[in-house]
């Protein structure tokens, strides 16, 4: 007889990999229980996080992730890759990810342990290798000209589109060299730019100065491997309504993806210095010295807002309310039809931060209105929450960002791979 075992395929592979995994070996029929166990998973800080599944064996002992689902557990329904997304997490957090010096993007990789149970009793183990990076990819720090970020890159390859990826509201470095490391991997060097709450950056989203990340831009376009005709922007969140807006300033960018975005320049923060006590709204962008038109927030507004943050709740009523009571929303309104390129818009119809959806509807029109001569793709996601992200990482914190864990990870995935596939057929 068999020895119970796991079989994963691919054991070792890149972190947006998916990978099949079946049980083998067991008594027919037999109820199996399969446990997921994450440590030290993710670069730069810290991930700790479990998910498990109860399978019962077909008639020769076996199970299949791919065409099986589990009678209970941490997912419903087939799913080959449930035990990676339905992770209760347990700890997660960054070091250091406002300081460059001391932010690290290591681990490069990490591994998920597989326990087969019996009986509550171990009898199989396997282990699974995810890299947050390829092992050809460099990673240097960038501290030239005022620029703060990580630089991501395949030194044997040249003449590759780019990305510059911009983070959300999180600030710092951490969550964008995330985004930078899997582009890289995928052959597109990227630079994780930090924008605020980094090093000697601002403090907050306080009419941060265009030009800095047009200085990017031009860094960028320099690199060996770097093609200077093929310059992306990326962004997340606030980050995407910044890559929107750079895009509409900046002719050199010559495509914007923005996930989860915002088709009017919003507040920045409520207060005109980090010391300041008196409620003065800010514009998030500045450029050439002035501050950009935005949709404006009243103190009460501000106020609401930040109780519900403390409580974890959603916040997108509050959007959704002073865009719409804006007086000056044309001003206020990103000109997307100035673009230079191609655009990729992703957004969810249940997103607690702000309400994306109608948002991309609002810039499909505008673009069409104005007979933009690019491509445009907007991508919505039913029953999907604001971190729309990349495949095959936990997306069960689902409280402030809206959406369901089944959801969000379809999301992640799909999305992913329509990034990926817009960056090759654009520059094809």
């Amino acid at each position: 007889m068999m020895r119970p075992q796991i079989d994963v395929s691919p054991a070792t592979a890149l972190l947006d990999v998916p990978v099949h995994i079946t049980l083998s070996g067991f008594a027919p029929h037999q109820l199996i229980t399969l446990h997921a166990t994450l440590n030290n998973g993710l670069p730069g800080g810290e991930l700790t996080a479990s998910s498990h599944a109860i399978f019962q064996a077909d008639e020769d002992g076996n199970v299949d992730l791919v065409s099986q689902a589990p009678l209970f557990g941490t997912y419903e329904g087939i799913d080959p890759m449930g035990l990676f997304w339905s992770m209760h997490v347990k700890a997660m957090r960054f070091y250091s990810p406002y300081n460059l010096d001391d932010f690290e993007f290591s681990p490069r990789s990490t591994e998920i342990v597989l326990t087969a149970e019996v009986n509550e009793k171990p009898v199989a183990t396997a282990t699974v290798k995810r890299f947050f990076v390829s092992r050809d990819v460099s990673i240097v720090k960038v501290r030239e000209n005022g620029l703060i970020g990580q630089f991501f890159y395949n030194a044997q390859a040249q003449d590759r589109p780019a990305v510059l990826v911009l983070g959300g509201s999180e600030g710092g470095i951490g969550s964008s060299s995330q985004f930078a490391a899997l582009f890289a991997s995928n052959g597109f060097p990227a630079l994780a730019l930090a924008y605020f709450q980094c090093d000697d950056l601002p403090d907050d989203i306080r009419q941060i100065p265009l030009e800095y990340v047009q200085k990017a831009v031009q860094w960028l376009k320099h690199q060996p491997t770097v093609d200077p005709e093929k310059i992306v922007v990326f962004g997340r969140s606030k980050g995407a309504e910044l890559a929107l807006v750079m895009g509409s300033i900046d002719p050199e960018i010559k495509a914007v993806i923005a996930s989860s975005p915002s088709s009017t320049v919003s507040i920045g923060c409520d207060r005109e210095s980090a010391d300041s006590g008196i409620f003065s709204p800010q514009s998030s962008w500045s450029f050439r010295g002035e501050p950009l038109p935005f949709v404006h927030w009243t103190q009460e507004q501000s106020v609401e807002s930040q109780v519900l943050l403390d409580a974890g709740e959603r916040i997108d009523h509050i959007h959704a309310a002073a865009w719409r009571a804006c007086e000056w929303l044309e001003d206020a309104a990103i000109p997307v039809e100035r673009i230079n390129g191609p655009i990729l818009l992703l957004s969810s119809d249940d997103d607690h931060w702000w309400p994306a959806a109608e948002h991309c509807e609002r810039m499909v029109q505008r673009l069409q209105a104005n007979q933009f001569p690019h491509r445009i793709v907007h991508l919505t996601y039913k029953d999907t929450g604001h971190a729309i992200r990349f495949p095959y990482i936990p997306t069960t914190r689902t409280r402030l960002n809206g959406g369901t864990a089944k959801n969000n990870a379809y999301a992640s995935e799909h999305s992913w791979r329509e990034v990926l596939r817009f960056l090759e057929t654009t520059f094809a």
